[in-house]
């Protein structure tokens, strides 16, 4: 029972994180995509992806964020290990929630 119970606790928490995460990481992708062209720079981009990882807390220490293209679309690459089924003394590698994904919003304004 307490093993099933464990189970089940890792797998809601890992699913959780992970949704949090994409959430977290469409809204940047969102908030850079309604962006003027006027006011997309390097340290704008910067502040958008640090505030999402921020908004996750220790979580985001973990979570990369890439923003891979920025044209007519704003294209970002996700990246988070995911939550561990055993402690990290004997942990074997095996995670709940790993996330590699890209995600691509078109750009407000672009045909």
């Amino acid at each position: 029972m307490i093993v099933m119970l464990g189970f089940s606790a890792n797998v809601s928490i890992g699913l959780w994180t992970r949704s949090t995460v994409e959430a977290v990481a469409q809204d940047a992708a969102r908030d850079l995509a309604a962006s003027p062209d006027d006011s997309l720079d390097s340290q704008r981009v910067q502040e958008v992806l640090g505030r999402a990882r921020a908004s996750l807390g220790p979580t985001g220490r973990r979570t990369e964020l890439t923003l891979v293209r920025l044209d007519d679309r704003v294209v970002i690459r996700v990246r988070h290990p995911g939550v561990s089924l055993l402690p990290r003394m004997i942990s074997t590698g095996a995670s709940i929630g790993a996330l590699d994904q890209t995600i691509s919003v078109r750009r407000e304004g672009s045909s």
